[in-house]
């Protein structure tokens, strides 16, 4: 895919959440493997504040999750090895 069609194909994703959801910021973030090498494409739409506000809020939904793990388990251990 040519990187104009790759663009085309990912205005139109943001068209359709806009128009037929209702979208008002639209955030999409993917990967690609070229020649051994991994790149991340980011594409936003819509207000600055509310596009960081999506990524503030996909990072809290999966790292904060993450390290809140993290402490229950470091937590369990400090409590094992008072015992």
């Amino acid at each position: 895919m040519t990187p104009q069609a790759r663009k085309q194909a990912v205005q139109q994703i943001q068209t359709r959440l806009v128009e037929e959801v209702g979208a008002d910021a639209v955030l999409i973030v993917f990967s690609r493997v070229t020649r051994r090498r991994t790149t991340t494409q980011i594409h936003t739409w819509g207000n600055a504040l509310a596009c960081r506000g999506l990524a503030e809020e996909v990072y809290n939904h999966y790292f904060e999750r993450e390290e809140a793990e993290e402490e229950e388990e470091e937590e369990e251990e400090e409590e094992e090895s008072d015992d």
